[in-house]
Order: C-alpha cells, then sequence, then structure tokens
C-alpha cells in the first residue's frame, strides 16, 4: 500500500520512493534542530547494512510502501 506519511511517522520497514528502506528513526536529540529527525536507511546493495543516514523535517511529507 503506498502512503504519504509525514518523516516523524516513519516505521521500520517502510520503503521511501528510492528505493530505500527505513531502519530507524530518530525523532529528538541534543545534536539537531528540535524541527528535525534523523532517518536511517538500509543499503540497498547489502541489507545488513545500514548505508545512509538523512535529517529530513519532521513534517516533511514522504512517499512510502508499506506491505
Amino acid at each position: 500500500m503506498k502512503l504519504r506519511v509525514q518523516a516523524q511517522h516513519l516505521q521500520p520497514g517502510d520503503v521511501v520512493g528510492s528505493g530505500g528502506k527505513v531502519h530507524s528513526v530518530i525523532i529528538s536529540s541534543t545534536q539537531w534542530p528540535s524541527s528535525k529527525c534523523l532517518v536511517r536507511l538500509v543499503s540497498k546493495n547489502d541489507p545488513s547494512l545500514i548505508g545512509r543516514e538523512r535529517y529530513w523535517g519532521k513534517t516533511t511529507m514522504i512517499n512510502v510502501e508499506r506491505v
């Protein structure tokens, strides 16, 4: 099922538009602004590795596919 959700509501296992799979979402920390969240994506080539870490605005709308 394809949805548009805010970055702060991403769940592990969601597949984002670029094809990456969400590993984890960290919403708050003292290391970045309160309006941002850290999204860790699993590498497409090696699913056992975390491929990318991105800072997205909490209210940024992301296209995802949930199984």
